[in-house]
């Protein structure tokens, strides 16, 4: 749960867990039924879009959504489009700080005072991830967990590395690490790559090249104090109060089937 991105059990709320590791998934991990995409899965949503009768609309800048006298209006990409209803699945709120861009649902809509307060409780989890080459003589035979470095006080270390094919000598390694732990500042990217990079030659597969590096702030959830105050009690009270419904990951769970399951089950409850 934790090398998989998603926090430290002493910072969440054990009901994500438990959301997460359900009998399917865990029986599929103790039996080590695992497998992934050939394609990415990626290639599921693009195919899925070829499908449907009203295809996804892409490079859609939307700037501002006012909601008044019944109706919804979305200034996109310079034009304002009047709607019935809206569904964001977009980030409801986003951190200060992030320097990527990405904004939240309270920073471009005329949000309410209930909407500000809730979303605002959501966090995320700075996870950072680099594909890396090592010497032949270097690559692993497996994946590795780190198990010292799974628990808070490690915060910043890397804590699992994966060689995804088991017939293939050599191929890029991928390394997992969190950043950040509510009790604690948020290490500086730079500092936790250099740590990645101390902890692959511990490993004795020291990374002769990076082939590629992704930081992000990944699983939105709230702490436990606030789930078990009822915020998911509050927001579904919301759903369709000023014409807009909630879904996307922290209505569900952060992985692609959860967040699935939520949207459809949302639609049949509402539309």
């Amino acid at each position: 749960f934790t090398t998989f991105g998603y926090g430290y059990f002493e910072e969440i709320p054990a009901a994500y867990v438990l959301k997460y590791l359900d009998f399917q998934t865990t029986m599929n991990f103790l039996h080590f039924n695992l497998w992934t995409w050939k394609d990415g899965t990626q290639s599921i949503w693009e195919s899925l879009d070829q499908h449907l009768k009203n295809p996804a609309r892409l490079n859609c800048n939307v700037t501002k959504v006012e909601r008044k006298d019944g109706k919804v209006y979305v200034h996109c990409n310079g034009d304002v489009e009047e709607y019935d209803k809206i569904i964001v699945t977009a980030p409801l709120f986003v951190p200060a700080g992030r320097t990527d861009g990405l904004k939240g649902m309270v920073d471009y809509f005329d949000a309410r005072e209930d909407e500000k307060e809730l979303f605002s409780k959501i966090d995320y989890e700075r996870y950072d991830v680099q594909a890396v080459e090592t010497k032949s003589e270097d690559q692993p035979k497996c994946s590795y967990y780190m198990w010292g470095n799974i628990t808070s006080d490690r915060v910043g270390r890397m804590m699992i590395y994966y060689r995804r094919w088991a017939d293939t000598l050599d191929q890029v390694l991928t390394t997992y690490a969190l950043r950040k732990h509510r009790n604690c500042e948020e290490i500086p990217y730079e500092v936790v790559r250099k740590n990645v990079h101390e902890d692959l030659e511990t490993c004795h597969s020291p990374a002769s090249r990076v082939v590629n590096e992704w930081s992000t702030y990944y699983f939105p959830h709230v702490f436990t104090e606030d789930y078990a105050a009822g915020w998911y009690d509050k927001v579904e009270a919301m759903q369709g109060k000023y014409d807009t419904f909630y879904a996307g990951e922290v209505m569900s769970y952060g992985d692609m089937d959860e967040t699935a399951e939520y949207s459809r089950e949302l639609v049949e409850r509402f539309f």
